[in-house]
């Protein structure tokens, strides 16, 4: 299985090489996928893999399309209204999809946020989060990607944003666990650049303190741990304490679980543990979200 999974994140990154050419002259990264994989186990192919994500400042959005289409791929998205509403209510555009024979299909997903739509707090400046990029090599490709502690930052606040988003727990039948693991493997074997020290000051630089206790929270119930267990108590404030008896992804829409987390975490349908608090502006929102994605 790994194998195969080796060889068709290998296919895809041969069939963007032009891609990447075409992007050394702005700054990006490519987000999760191989490069976290090269940073938390030390090898390509050790995660599960879909798409290549790409994470680029808002203004180079245009630039990013135009080679895409250039370079044999096309959106998933064709109505102009769908693609204005994804700019205002998303941290995305739709994907970009190339048939890439006698394999699946290679898609690529474009990031112009960390945080998730719904967010109303202050914003990260992506052009400043991407001023220390890194290049790595994956299967023979040059591209940029971000530091081990960046990449804690955008990782934390992805998985938070899975395990609060109405519309993926609406269609999710259990929590994604091995980012839960990823989080942990990410930190244990990156520890000189993500000591306690940087990784709170980051946290506190970009106001992520309470996210990123709930994650690392979460962690901790899955891997004992006395480095872990360290960090945690740290990162420990009222709000984050608050944030994990709740899922939503703001104030407005944010309620209590009525079970517990470890109900949770073994979840076979959690959409049955929350479907009865929908309301009809939610139900709203979760098709309108459905359409998108």
């Amino acid at each position: 299985m790994q194998e195969i999974n080796m060889l068709l994140s290998s296919q895809r990154y041969k069939y963007s090489s032009a891609i990447f050419e075409l992007l050394k002259s702005k700054t990006y990264a490519v987000i999760k996928g191989e490069p976290l994989s090269l940073l938390t186990y030390g090898a390509c192919g050790e995660r599960h893999l879909g798409d290549i994500d790409l994470l680029v400042d808002r203004k180079d959005l245009k630039f990013v399309e135009t080679i895409l289409l250039k370079n044999g791929f096309r959106t998933t998205l064709q109505s102009r209204a769908d693609k204005i509403m994804m700019l205002s209510s998303a941290h995305q555009i739709a994907p970009y999809i190339k048939e890439m024979p006698p394999y699946k299909n290679i898609m690529i997903d474009v990031n112009f946020d960390i945080f998730w739509g719904e967010y109303d707090g202050k914003r990260i400046d992506i052009t400043e989060f991407l001023s220390d990029v890194i290049e790595v090599d994956i299967y023979g490709c040059k591209i940029k990607s971000l530091t081990p502690l960046k990449t804690m930052v955008q990782l934390i606040l992805h998985h938070y944003k899975d395990m609060n988003s109405l519309y993926i727990l609406s269609t999710r039948e259990n929590y994604n666990i091995s980012a839960l693991k990823d989080i942990y493997y990410l930190l244990i074997n990156n520890l000189n650049d993500l000591s306690l020290n940087k990784l709170f000051d980051i946290s506190e630089k970009y106001a992520i303190i309470p996210f990123v206790y709930y994650i690392l929270y979460h962690v901790g119930i899955l891997y004992k741990d006395d480095i872990l267990d360290y960090y945690i108590k740290e990162f420990e404030t009222s709000e984050g304490k608050y944030l994990l008896n709740c899922y939503g992804l703001n104030e407005s829409e944010r309620r209590e679980w009525k079970v517990d987390i470890l109900t949770r975490l073994k979840s076979k349908n959690l959409n049955n543990l929350i479907r009865s608090d929908f309301t009809e502006k939610d139900k709203k929102k979760i098709e309108l979200n459905r359409r998108e994605f």
